[in-house]
């Protein structure tokens, strides 16, 4: 396999660079997404929210890049805002998208519970129109989101 050379970033890892078959985030056990790496593609896993944005904007909580696919992953695992995790995830992405330059963007959001609110928000549908621009997509679930790419 090759060596991955992608070196985005440089501190606030949890790993890099490695090819870890499942890569899991978890919020106080509640609520959890699960990333099942099938190709064994290098893998790296950064804390966004304290780590590679520090200033007191609204982002999310993980980052995880698949150096070798060229995607980027943006995880926000929340209660049950839709609308307050979707701004989080978007300001995360206008910070940290020229970094990425040559990579895809994708979404993922874990609730612990289903929202109440308007799930087809113009905020949704904004940022649902951003990913696909950014040859990416958005995916939300209750307690667990699980995905093998």
């Amino acid at each position: 396999m090759p060596e991955c050379n992608c070196k985005a970033f440089n501190s606030h890892f949890e790993f890099q660079h490695e090819n870890r078959n499942i890569v899991t985030f978890k919020d106080k056990g509640i609520s959890e997404y699960k990333y099942i790496n099938q190709s064994s593609n290098h893998l790296a896993k950064y804390r966004v929210d304290g780590g590679l944005i520090t200033d007191e904007g609204a982002k999310c909580d993980f980052l995880l890049l698949n150096c070798e696919q060229k995607q980027s992953y943006f995880i926000k695992l929340k209660g049950s805002d839709m609308i307050h995790a979707i701004e989080q995830i978007d300001q995360s992405i206008e910070s940290i998208k020229n970094s990425l330059l040559d990579f895809a963007f994708f979404a993922r959001i874990v609730l612990t519970r289903v929202p109440s609110i308007d799930v087809k928000s113009t905020k949704l549908v904004k940022l649902e129109k951003k990913l696909k621009s950014l040859k990416g997509d958005l995916k939300k679930q209750t307690r667990l989101l699980q995905e093998a790419v």
